[in-house]
């Protein structure tokens, strides 16, 4: 099943390259989507290619009744993002995959973040896939709101760590 979703910033594709890559940031953004717990690793240099990875503990509550008879307890939440070094105008973007331990899904997509003339631009798209045998699109059904929840979370702490005196510097 498909996502898509954007968000503007008022700081620079630089700028938010370096929040999105914050562990801090990151593992405060799981929580703010209903994560356990969570944790964040970046592996090599934020400067150029590099690949960020990020586990959080998925409550089985934030998937419908319908569902969860078909997930396993302790869902763990497993994503890696890889980014590309900036352009030159700042604009960088990131392959995501992951997958829910332990359950059949998996999400692929495409981070891109973009100048604009108010700051940046934070693009979302992929696809939630479920291979479990004729329920896996109500498998995908109910994962795709958790997927949005999580980037709308992350765009509001995000918004709220850019409200910081000295964070958009």
């Amino acid at each position: 099943m498909r996502f898509a979703a954007h968000y503007d910033y008022t700081v620079p594709p630089t700028r938010l390259s370096e929040l999105l890559t914050d562990r801090d940031f990151l593992v405060e953004s799981a929580l703010a989507a209903g994560a356990e717990s969570a944790s964040a690793e970046l592996l090599d240099s934020p400067d150029s290619n590099h690949t960020v990875l990020i586990r959080s503990a998925i409550p089985p509550d934030q998937f419908p009744a319908t569902v969860k008879a078909f997930l396993p307890q302790g869902l763990e939440l497993r994503q890696a993002l890889v980014w590309e070094a900036p352009d030159d105008d700042g604009s960088r973007q990131a392959l995501i995959s992951g997958e829910i331990a332990g359950a059949p899904v998996e999400l692929h997509g495409l981070v891109l973040l973009r100048p604009t003339p108010d700051g940046s631009r934070a693009e979302f798209s992929g696809e939630v896939e479920s291979q479990i045998p004729l329920v896996g699109r109500a498998v995908e059904e109910a994962a795709l709101p958790v997927v949005l929840k999580a980037l709308d979370a992350q765009h509001q702490v995000a918004q709220e760590w850019l409200e910081r005196p000295g964070a958009g510097a």
